[in-house]
């Protein structure tokens, strides 16, 4: 995996560049893309933004039903193959999209083919392969890694200007053959475990190890959890916990990604302004996802989360409280490190708490419990604003939610793996 005779770079960095190029992709069309759909898809159709954030929310359900099913895969089959049948679906979704006439066909197409290979190709796929590949230095790589997202975040003001001169129509089009053609060499370069080309995670030769030489870095490495089975993980109640305090961070954060356009509009900005705050929000929010990955990699990574908490807390009381274009700048700078370190260090917990071998299956079956507040929070924000006509009741029940989320995870503990009973022979 390295030139001949020159030093050789540890392929976990490669599979951290695609990786990394992966989520900008979901990061520009999908995760923060869908939002520049909003206003057009409501203006041409009509449509309640209840009815529409309603799409967001039950593609993550389906998402989240159909997690434990994809994280076995990715464990048994290997991240590059799954991530090849994502990208085709996903870019097939964007395109067939684009020729919906009916919010029952939108929500077909959106659901069963963008979603499921977004969740398929670029979420589970790439973050199993990078606990696969890294333990001490997990939380760094995984912050570069989700910090991608926030790089895409960057293609929504082009996004944004290509519906606004072309139609969202031809913008669907678009972003389905470059999905494609950005995807699918990216699913050829991926690799599944260090231990299947002669490495151990982190970088040190398998068979060096072997020979019992010693490990340079074993004084910085961190206490490693033992590789819990999905059966053992359900049954202690840190995964439950654990699902539950995420489940909480979800229903905020969700809200604020698919109604944070529509907020921004809402307080006199124009929709291509508001494209540009939301790509900002996302691109600061890479100062969080490096630097709280960082610091989960030197100390317990629990008060670390809190603290990203903590943040999200005070963005959703300035969010209902948002009046001028200076409420939205502050909370951009206050929400946006917060949330993006929450996302790098909520799959980092679970890889550290449980292992890496079965990862993806663990990762799913959290994904599945959880759901409930990717679902509810959209809805409820719509809920609130087709109501009221304001979203400030929604965020001050957010910023409540967020401070609860963040007193759990203070008194998660790590899990102890249980030893097997001993078999007494006659």
């Amino acid at each position: 995996m390295g030139k001949k005779g020159g030093p050789r770079v540890f392929y976990g960095w490669w599979i951290v560049a695609v990786s990394t190029v992966a989520t900008c992709l979901d990061g520009a069309l999908y995760f923060y893309g869908f939002s520049t759909f909003f206003l057009p898809l409501t203006q041409e159709f009509g449509w309640g933004r209840a009815a529409l954030s309603g799409a967001f929310s039950l593609s993550r359900l389906e998402g989240g039903i159909m997690g434990p099913l994809g994280g076995f895969l990715v464990d048994r089959l290997g991240p590059g193959k799954l991530m090849l049948a994502g990208v085709s679906l996903m870019g097939a979704g964007y395109i067939v999209i684009s020729r919906i006439d009916s919010l029952l066909a939108f929500y077909l197409v959106f659901i069963l083919l963008i979603a499921a290979g977004s969740t398929i190709a670029l979420h589970q796929a790439t973050l199993v392969a990078v606990a696969n590949w890294f333990i001490r230095k997990r939380g760094l790589a995984m912050g570069i890694v989700m910090s991608g997202i926030g790089l895409g975040g960057l293609g929504v003001p082009l996004l944004t200007w290509l519906i606004l001169g072309s139609g969202w129509r031809i913008a669907a089009v678009v972003a389905g053959l470059v999905v494609w053609a950005v995807g699918i060499p990216l699913a050829l370069a991926m690799r599944h475990r260090p231990e299947d080309h002669g490495l151990l995670a982190d970088g040190r030769a398998l068979a060096e190890a072997d020979q019992g030489a010693p490990d340079p870095n074993a004084e910085a490495t961190p206490m490693v959890a033992p590789d819990f089975t999905p059966g053992q993980a359900l049954r202690t109640p840190v995964f439950w916990m654990l699902c539950f305090t995420l489940g909480l961070r979800w229903l905020v954060v969700s809200a604020v990604v698919v109604h944070f356009i529509p907020l921004m509009v809402g307080i006199g900005l124009s929709q291509e302004v508001a494209a540009t705050m939301l790509a900002s929000l996302a691109v600061v929010s890479i100062i969080g996802r490096l630097s709280f990955g960082w610091l989960g990699d030197l100390f317990e990574k629990r008060y670390v989360m809190a603290s990203s908490l903590l943040l999200l807390t005070i963005g959703c009381l300035l969010c209902a409280a948002m009046q001028d274009w200076w409420y939205a700048l502050i909370f951009v700078i206050v929400y946006a490190p917060g949330y993006g370190g929450g996302a790098t260090l909520m799959f980092a917990i679970r890889a550290e708490y449980f292992g890496r071998r079965h990862f993806g299956t663990i990762m799913g079956l959290m994904d599945f419990i959880q759901i409930w507040g990717v679902v509810l929070g959209p809805v409820f924000a719509g809920w609130v604003w087709d109501v009221t006509g304001s979203y400030s009741t929604a965020f001050l029940i957010f910023a409540a939610t967020s401070a609860l989320s963040m007193a759990l995870m203070l008194a998660l503990r790590r899990p102890v793996l249980e030893p097997a009973p001993e078999v007494e022979l006659a």
